[in-house]
């Protein structure tokens, strides 16, 4: 709902009088809105999608389709609008029932005085949830590109912590060399020369000479 436009309100019942008085009480208090009443399961599905209530006042205990029921069908559509249960009396199963099941609040019809703060209380917490999860969505994405940024920054840097001898060495492998080769053209043992093999591969994390080629070429290390 955007701000200061209408609240556009959803009301499952079936005795007009109810929806009445919920509307008088909403007018007293100056609350905007649009309303649409309904009482049957094929009206409120349809309502859901061409209406687009920004909240819902469903009667826990209609004939044919009650409030219950109307929140688990409404729960499959991921609507992010509060779901309000309208209740004759509250006993010790049902509040247990809203609970379990997550609906979002309730009201006695003896008091629907309340039903504007119970309205805006509502309206206030899913918007703030909304905000909250795009807040988190954004953090995520943030978080995932530094993290590319932080592994491409590493990748790009890995021969520079490299000692002056093993980027030699990286640089003869690239070239195709063998490690007797290498080992013949700077005067040390092929031992020596796998030693330094290892010490380089593993300070960038690479796992053979094939990646070795591969990031010289990427760096331009080797013509």
């Amino acid at each position: 709902m955007a701000d200061h436009a209408p609240c556009k309100i959803l009301f499952l019942e079936d005795d007009e009088h109810d929806v009445e008085l919920m509307k008088f009480e909403l007018e007293t208090v100056g609350l905007a809105n649009i309303s649409k009443q309904i009482s049957s399961k094929k009206d409120f599905l349809a309502a859901l999608t061409e209406f687009m209530p920004d909240i819902i006042l469903a009667d826990y205990s209609l004939p044919m389709f009650n409030g219950m029921h109307a929140f688990r069908l409404f729960k499959e559509k991921n609507m992010p609008i509060p779901f309000i249960l309208v209740t004759g009396s509250l006993t010790e199963e049902l509040a247990l029932e809203c609970m379990t099941e997550g609906i979002d609040d309730f009201i006695l019809k003896s008091s629907y005085k309340r039903i504007p703060q119970i309205i805006k209380r509502n309206l206030e917490i899913k918007k703030a949830e909304i905000e909250r999860r795009e807040i988190q969505s954004e953090l995520e994405k943030a978080s995932e590109a530094l993290k590319t940024l932080q592994e491409k920054a590493k990748i790009a840097k890995a021969h520079e912590q490299l000692s002056n001898r093993e980027f030699e060495i990286l640089c003869l492998i690239a070239k195709g060399n063998s490690i007797k080769e290498i080992a013949a053209q700077l005067y040390l043992s092929p031992a020596t020369i796998a030693t330094y093999r290892s010490r380089l591969l593993e300070k960038m994390d690479l796992k053979s000479n094939v990646d070795i080629a591969n990031y010289a070429i990427h760096n331009k290390l080797i013509d």
